[in-house]
């Protein structure tokens, strides 16, 4: 049985394997230039002379080494026999990690907190949206495994009502409904296939299929119609029209087996991207729960100095930083 095949309860991170499969990009891309990205890098950035003094780190949901990665772009790369743990419960693949640095060693398909660490307890214990994807008594748990005592704890975490929640909130929605209130990629197979069937004849032609034709346009008319009425595009609806257009221009070339393929896998792709979406959600802490978290943490995983702070930026909240004090 394939990843893809693999029912979505047996592999709660199922989605976020899947979305490793087409790109090495967080969902936030940390190298971009709006405000968000650039309020995460100078964080991150003013973390690197702490960091420097671990001889060994573990990163908790790291994805394919996103934080690692970032911190090599801003010039700094832990030097050997320093070692940077990437620790991800999702299936990252292998073919980019022959291009990591020997320093930066990746823990894919590994629960952080039902793991072992490698060789005991790590330095420094970081996390870029990766650490709240967890039961908050299950870390509390793993971290006295994980980090030694009085070592250096840094989480970024998603915020209930920050910039990120609202943009997810929103794509989420629009995402279940274009795949399930409109079914846009189903009206499109079924375009396919009245396509890929219609007689030669001009006339027969133009009357053949004409439901299946309507039933499409209609849909992408209310998906368009939705952005109209918000005042402003979608990015995410905008991305499955085209992809979805395209895959109906294609048809020609392709033939309809091919072509209903890619619909499907369109489907899929979509499919995950709204349920990290909903990951995502719910895992964002409003006040209450982050203030939780940091009482938690102090009291029950050995954390004894941590501080709660907002990430902000020029449009509004980033996120939360839960980090050991100064």
């Amino acid at each position: 049985m394939t990843l893809a095949e693999l029912p979505l309860a047996a592999d709660p991170s199922r989605a976020w394997s899947q979305h490793w499969q087409q790109t090495l990009t967080g969902s936030i891309d940390l190298l971009a230039s709006d405000p968000v990205a650039t309020a995460l890098r100078t964080h991150w950035q003013s973390q690197i002379p702490a960091l420097q003094l671990a001889g060994a780190i573990a990163d908790v949901g790291s994805g394919p080494a996103i934080l690692a990665r970032l911190m090599s772009s801003l010039g700094w790369t832990p030097a050997p026999p320093a070692v940077w743990w990437c620790i991800d419960a999702a299936h990252l693949g292998s073919a980019w990690q022959h291009a990591l640095p020997a320093s930066i060693r990746v823990l894919d398909q590994t629960p952080f907190d039902t793991a072992e660490p490698p060789h005991g307890p790590v330095d420094a214990l970081v996390s870029n949206f990766g650490l709240e994807y967890l039961p908050l008594r299950s870390i509390a748990q793993a971290v006295p495994r994980w980090l030694r005592l009085n070592g250096f704890f840094n989480a970024v975490l998603h915020a209930r009502g920050s910039v990120i929640d609202a943009v997810s909130r929103e794509h989420a929605g629009d995402l279940r409904m274009a795949l399930e209130d409109v079914r846009l990629p189903a009206l499109a197979k079924d375009l396919v296939s009245a396509l890929a069937t219609a007689p030669a004849d001009p006339v027969q032609r133009m009357m053949h299929g004409v439901e299946t034709r309507d039933a499409y346009n209609a849909g992408v008319d209310r998906l368009k119609q939705v952005m109209e009425d918000r005042g402003r595009p979608s990015a995410v609806l905008m991305d499955l029209l085209r992809a979805t257009t395209q895959v109906i221009r294609d048809l020609k070339t392709v033939g309809e087996p091919a072509a209903q393929r890619a619909l499907e896998q369109l489907q899929a792709v979509y499919e995950g991207e709204r349920r990290r979406l909903d990951q995502m959600l719910a895992s964002a802490l409003d006040e209450t729960a982050a203030a939780h978290w940091r009482t938690t943490l102090q009291e029950s995983a050995g954390l004894k100095h941590l501080e709660l702070e907002r990430l902000d930026c020029g449009i509004g909240t980033v996120a939360w930083n839960l980090r050991s004090a100064a």
